[in-house]
């Protein structure tokens, strides 16, 4: 199958999930579903962390935040990206006008080839957060029963108005709490995946005309200033990706440093356990996910900074030397500008980075050398 476009569909179908896909039917109704579900959990969720944290062990109350912690950042990316429909809108109506208009140069059928690198990757990226929720429901479930001792607990900790453990209340709670965990997930690894797609989409726009003018052996003043041209739109496009998610990656940042720190922290726990195992296959996968996901948000940041130096390098390579000095000094401004870089920004602080990856990881082991401390 040729597609003729870098949209995933994956991604399409993750963005119609949650209501915010331009044309989907009835968007109002999802969003409210989406508050009302997340406000009303993440308050039993957050209340019982509060209430318990004076009698509850560091590591019962260090776990619990370990999951309210994903379920407030899910918030915070849905109202971020409602409240920033317009640029995601004309973010995705963009992507569909560039394939048509790059599909004309595209010899070495690129866009089709990034289509289908988008669609297994985020694909991949998706799957993996339903994946790490099956096992954290699993790892929940397995440690309970290893405890016969103990009352049935919810999977997810909170204090309810009514009795829970008793059938077939404890049934119906446990149902529910599944679903919203199983949904808020996939909405938590969407954002992950709409970020990967639209990288790879500038990547691949990028390829194209460096390509595209490498191959053509003449060159004027025409095609320099159609390079000149199809930079600058790849700029537009990524001005408006970083103002999508520039705050998304903020949270991101803060969350996924105390998510791995408490995840750490609980695993290093569990690991001098007799009976840590549910333990384990409940946090690992969900730890390596969440580390994963910290590693492409750095890596978007890092890929754009490459793509931007090949447009320098092709610039370099034009042989302008060659060329007529009213063309040549064309190209001054396109190497200059090259090395400035897309712009990808946690909360416009600092630019995104594998080096921002590697402090992460740092400050989070640091943080559960600390937890450690304390236990």
């Amino acid at each position: 199958m040729i597609l003729r476009n870098t949209i995933s569909q994956s991604v399409k179908f993750g963005l119609h999930f949650i209501g915010i896909w331009p044309g989907t039917p009835f968007p109002n109704l999802h969003k409210i579903g989406w508050i009302i579900s997340l406000f009303v959990f993440q308050i039993y969720q957050y209340g019982y962390i509060i209430a318990h944290s004076k009698y509850d062990s560091l590591m019962i109350i260090v776990d619990n935040l370990s999951i309210a912690v994903p379920f407030s950042l899910t918030s915070i990316k849905l109202i971020i990206t409602w409240a920033n429909y317009g640029v995601l809108s004309e973010i995705l109506s963009t992507m569909e006008e560039d394939c048509q208009k790059y599909a004309v140069i595209d010899i070495n059928k690129l866009i089709s080839k990034t289509g289908q690198l988008s669609f297994y990757l985020t694909s991949v990226v998706m799957s993996s957060y339903l994946v790490s929720t099956a096992l954290y429901v699993t790892g929940t479930i397995g440690f309970q029963g290893n405890n016969a001792s103990m009352p049935r607990e919810l999977l997810l900790k909170m204090d309810l108005p009514f009795e829970t453990s008793e059938s077939p209340n404890y049934e119906l709670v446990v149902t529910t709490q599944f679903l919203y965990h199983l949904s808020a997930a996939f909405a938590f690894g969407l954002f992950t995946a709409l970020l990967l797609m639209l990288v790879l989409h500038v990547g691949c726009l990028t390829d194209i005309i460096c390509r595209n003018l490498i191959d053509v052996p003449y060159k004027n003043e025409d095609q320099i200033k159609f390079f000149i041209c199809r930079h600058q739109e790849i700029i537009a496009f990524t001005e408006r990706i970083e103002k999508l998610f520039t705050y998304i990656s903020l949270s991101q940042l803060v969350s996924n440093t105390i998510s791995t720190c408490c995840l750490g922290f609980v695993i290093a726990i569990a690991i001098n356990m007799d009976d840590g195992f549910s333990l384990l296959v409940k946090c690992v996968v969900f730890y390596s996910v969440i580390c994963t996901e910290e590693f492409i948000y750095c890596f978007a940041g890092e890929y754009l900074s490459i793509k931007s130096e090949l447009i320098g390098n092709t610039a370099y390579e034009f042989l302008w030397y060659d060329l007529r000095a009213n063309e040549s000094r064309l190209l001054i401004s396109l190497m200059l500008r090259s090395q400035k870089g897309y712009t990808f920004t946690f909360g416009k602080f600092s630019r995104l980075s594998l080096e921002s990856f590697t402090a992460i990881m740092k400050v989070s082991a640091s943080y559960i050398s600390v937890l450690l401390a304390m236990y």
